[in-house]
C-alpha cells in the first residue's frame, strides 16, 4: 500500500472517531436537558401546591377574622344550628325509638326506627294515637305514669310491650325526660323506647328456673324433713310395743309372778304384738299402693251389710274406752260395685280413727244413706277435731297433727292416707271436715251406686270360733300335721297351738329335711314357710307335686310367710299350695284353713 493510502485510511478513522464522539456527547446533552426539564416541571408542581395551600390559608384566616368579628349571638346561633344539624341526623339513625312532646304531653316528633318498627306514618302516632302501639296489658299503667309525670314534671321509666308491624308484640324500656328553659319551665318533653325483648325472656326464663330451683330445694327439705320425722316416729312407734313385750316376757320368765299377773302378761304382750303387726301391715300396704300393686276384686256389696260388720267388729273396742257407738243405718242403701276386704279396711279406718281420737264418755256416729245416684258413708265423731291449717293435710302420708315429741296417740300417719288411696280405687271420694280443734271431726265416704240392686249378693256375717272346755271334740283332733320352718321359735310356737287342738305335729327345719319326713310319713296337711335358706317354699311344693302320688303327692298345703302382697298369694297358689296365711301366725285362722281342707273336719 502506498503512502498515500495509509494517510487517507488515517484520515478516515480519526474523522469515524471524531463523528462518534459528537454523537455521544450530543446523546449526553439531550439527557441532561431532559433531566432538567423534568425537574423543573416538578418544581413547578410544587409551587403550585404552595400557592393553593397558601390561597387556601389565606381563604380561612380571612374567614376567621370575619368570624371573629361576627357579634356573639350570630356566633351562638350559628353554633346552636349546626348542633341541631348533628343531633337530628343522630336522631334519626339510631336505633332507639325516640320521640318528643308537647308541655301537656302530645307528641309531636317520632324518628325513623317508630315507622320502621310500627310501619305506620306519622299521622297515626302524633298526639295520643301511639297509646294503640302499648299492649292492652300495659296501656293503663304505661298512662297513669305518663300524666303523673305531667303533673309533677318528674322523669319516669317504665316497661312495657309494643305491638311490631307484623303484629306481635316486644318488650320495651321506655325513659321520658322533661326539657327545661334557662328559668326551669317545661317548654317540651323527650324520650326513648329501647327493645329489651330478648333480655326480658332470657330473664323471665332464669327466673322462673330460680323460681323452680328454689321450689325444688325446699320440696326436697320439706321431704328430707318428714322423713326424719317419719324415721323418728317409726322407731318410736316400734320400739313402744316391743319395750312391753320384752319387759313383760323377762318378768315372765323369772318364773316369781301369780297366775293372773302371768295371764295379764300374756295379754299386754299379744295386744302390743298386734299393734306392731298393725303398724307393719300399714307401711306394706302404703308401699303396694305408691307400687301401683293393689289388686281389687270388684264384687257387687250390699254396703248396709258391710258396715254392719264393721261396726260389730269396731263395738268392743269402744266400750273399752268408754265412747258411746251410735249407727243409722239405711238398710235400702243398694249395692255398690267394691272389694269387700279392701272396702271394709276403709270403714274399719275411719272408726277405728275416730274412736281413738274421742274421749271417755264421748260419742261416735257412722251414718250410711243414699244421696242420688251415690251411696255415703259419714263417721262423725265428737273428739279433738282437727286444726284448720293442718285440715288440707289431713289425708297426707306420714303427717299428724302433732309433732313426734308431742303425739297423744300411736301410729305412723298412714291410716288416713290409705283410705283415701282405696277410696279413689273405687272411683269414690272421700273429705274431711271439722270446725276446729276440739270440735269433732266428720269423715264422708261416696261411692256410685249399681242401679239394679241384686239382693242374692253381699256378705254374711262371719262367725267366730268358740273354743269351750265342753265335751266337743278339738278340730284337729286325729290329724297329722307337718310344719316346716328355717325358724325354730316359729316351729315351737306354731307346734304348741297346734298341738293344743288336739293335732299330732311333726316339725323339720328345711325344705329337704321335710322332704325326707314326707316319705317316711303321710301327713294330713303340710304347713310351709316360704322363705328359707337352700331349697324354698316354692320349690319344695314343686318337689311334692311332682313325686308319685303314693308319697304324697296330693298331701294338701298351706303356705305360711311373711310375704304379704296378692301377687305372693298368686305365686304360692300356682306353685301348688292351697291356702295363703300371713305372718304373724292367727292361731284361729290357721285352724280354719286346716280344717277347710280336710273333708269330714269340723270346727264344731
Amino acid at each position: 500500500m502506498s503512502k498515500k493510502d495509509n494517510e487517507d485510511a488515517l484520515l478516515r478513522s480519526v474523522a469515524l472517531q471524531t463523528a462518534q464522539t459528537i454523537l455521544r456527547a450530543r446523546l449526553q446533552a439531550e439527557r441532561v436537558l431532559e433531566q432538567a426539564k423534568l425537574d423543573l416541571q416538578d418544581k413547578t408542581r410544587q409551587l403550585d401546591h404552595s400557592l393553593t395551600i397558601l390561597r387556601a390559608t389565606s381563604t380561612v384566616e380571612k374567614e376567621r377574622l370575619e368570624f371573629r368579628k361576627m357579634p356573639v349571638h350570630l356566633y351562638q346561633e350559628a353554633y346552636k344550628r349546626k348542633a341541631a344539624c348533628r343531633t337530628c341526623i343522630v336522631a334519626e339513625k339510631t336505633p332507639l325509638k325516640i320521640f318528643t312532646a308537647r308541655v301537656d304531653g302530645t307528641k309531636d316528633y317520632f324518628n325513623e326506627s317508630w315507622f320502621e318498627y310500627a310501619g305506620v306514618g306519622l299521622g297515626k302516632l302524633v298526639g295520643w294515637a301511639w297509646v294503640d302501639l302499648i299492649h292492652t296489658e300495659d296501656r293503663e299503667e304505661n298512662l297513669k305514669r305518663w300524666k303523673q309525670s305531667l303533673r309533677t314534671g318528674e322523669p319516669f321509666s317504665v316497661e312495657n310491650r309494643l305491638r311490631h308491624v307484623t303484629g306481635s308484640y316486644r318488650w320495651h324500656s321506655s325513659y321520658v325526660v322533661p326539657i327545661r328553659d334557662a328559668v326551669g319551665r317545661i317548654w317540651m318533653w323527650t324520650g326513648y323506647c329501647m327493645d329489651i325483648h330478648e333480655t326480658k325472656m332470657k330473664t323471665e326464663e332464669l327466673e322462673c328456673s330460680l323460681a323452680k330451683e328454689r321450689e325444688t330445694r325446699k320440696d326436697a327439705e320439706r321431704v328430707n324433713h318428714s322423713k326424719d320425722e317419719f324415721f323418728a316416729m317409726l322407731s318410736h312407734e316400734l320400739r313402744n310395743p316391743l319395750n312391753a313385750i320384752l319387759g313383760w316376757s323377762q318378768l315372765i320368765l323369772q318364773g316369781t309372778m301369780n297366775s293372773e299377773s302371768v295371764r295379764k302378761g300374756i295379754e299386754t304382750i299379744e295386744r302390743n304384738a298386734r299393734i306392731q303387726n298393725k303398724l307393719i301391715e300399714d307401711l306394706f300396704e302404703m308401699s303396694r299402693i305408691n307400687a301401683g300393686k293393689v289388686t281389687l276384686e270388684l264384687l257387687r256389696i250390699d254396703l248396709s251389710s258391710l258396715t254392719e260388720v264393721v261396726v260389730d267388729s269396731a263395738a268392743p273396742v269402744a266400750e273399752a274406752k268408754k265412747v258411746r257407738l251410735r249407727k243409722i243405718i239405711d238398710s235400702e242403701v243398694g249395692v255398690v260395685l267394691a272389694d269387700q276386704n279392701r272396702f271394709q279396711q276403709v270403714l274399719w279406718n275411719l272408726l277405728s280413727n275416730a274412736i281413738k281420737f274421742t274421749p271417755e264418755e264421748g260419742e261416735v256416729e257412722i251414718h250410711v244413706q243414699r244421696v242420688g245416684s251415690r251411696a255415703e258413708v259419714k263417721v262423725k265423731d265428737s273428739g279433738i277435731g282437727i286444726k284448720r291449717e293442718f285440715l288440707p293435710h289431713v289425708f297426707d302420708r306420714f303427717r299428724q297433727a302433732d309433732s313426734p315429741a308431742s303425739r297423744q296417740q300411736i301410729g305412723l300417719g298412714l291410716g288416713l292416707a290409705i283410705v283415701k288411696e282405696l277410696v279413689l280405687l273405687h272411683r269414690g271420694t272421700v273429705i274431711a271436715e271439722s270446725d276446729g280443734e276440739g270440735k269433732g271431726s266428720v269423715f264422708t265416704v261416696s261411692l256410685p251406686l249399681i242401679q239394679h240392686r241384686d239382693t242374692g249378693t253381699g256378705i254374711e256375717n262371719q262367725t267366730g270360733i268358740l273354743l269351750e272346755c265342753d265335751d266337743t271334740p278339738l278340730p284337729l283332733t286325729g290329724l297329722t300335721l307337718l310344719v316346716i320352718d328355717d325358724e325354730r321359735d316359729s316351729l315351737e310356737f306354731a307346734k304348741e297351738a297346734l298341738t293344743t287342738q288336739g293335732g299330732t305335729v311333726i316339725i323339720a327345719g328345711s325344705a329337704a329335711e321335710g322332704l325326707e319326713i314326707l316319705k317316711a310319713k303321710r301327713p294330713d296337711v303340710i304347713i310351709c314357710d316360704i322363705s328359707m335358706p337352700g331349697k324354698n317354699g316354692y320349690q319344695f311344693i314343686r318337689e311334692v307335686r311332682s313325686m308319685p302320688k303314693s308319697t304324697g303327692s296330693s298331701t294338701p298345703a298351706i303356705a305360711l310367710t311373711g310375704f304379704a302382697r296378692p301377687e305372693d298369694r298368686t305365686k304360692a297358689l300356682i306353685a301348688g299350695f292351697q291356702k295363703h296365711i300371713i305372718k304373724p301366725l292367727d292361731t284361729l285362722k290357721l285352724i280354719a284353713a286346716i280344717t277347710d281342707l280336710v273333708p269330714g273336719q269340723s270346727l264344731s
